[in-house]
């Protein structure tokens, strides 16, 4: 059984998209829209919006996030204003999808997706290493593999 964690690199790379993100909308809401008083408006509520999940609510979600791997399954939990506990056994897995941002070494922007009967489970926010590291313990040979056969 092992713990992983989010990557702390992700979080800074959140940060960071979020900051030409509200000034897209601040210039966007310059030149849209006609009224003075709602400009103000959209402009504020987007830089509040951007403060309050980049240093409030993020920090808050990395710290609670939680992914355990064993032999049998995976299980994830946490949640900043709800607790959430999901647990996925290794023999009900459809297929698992990866996915890697640009310089995602750098990022920390990688996930894993488990598919499953009704429901997926996601790992968010790993880095480069822990995904590969989950990717190679997680034991595939109950999972149908394709073939090149053509009835």
């Amino acid at each position: 059984m092992k713990d992983y964690y989010p990557d702390k690199r992700s979080l800074w790379a959140i940060k960071l998209l979020t900051i030409p993100l509200v000034a897209a909308i601040w210039i966007a809401a310059g030149i849209f829209i006609p009224f003075g008083i709602i400009i103000t408006i959209v402009r504020a509520a987007a830089v509040i919006i951007g403060v309050v999940l980049s240093f409030i609510y993020c920090p808050l979600l990395f710290r609670s996030l939680k992914y355990t791997v064993t032999d049998t399954e995976v299980k994830r939990s946490g949640g900043v204003f709800i607790k959430k506990y999901q647990s996925v056994r290794y023999s009900s897995v459809q297929y698992i999808t990866t996915a890697r941002s640009f310089l995602s070494q750098y990022t920390g922007l990688n996930f894993i997706v488990f598919f499953v009967y009704g429901g997926q489970l996601r790992l968010l926010f790993l880095s480069r290493d822990d995904a590969d590291e989950i990717m190679a313990s997680a034991p595939l040979s109950h999972m149908e593999r394709g073939s090149d056969n053509v009835s």
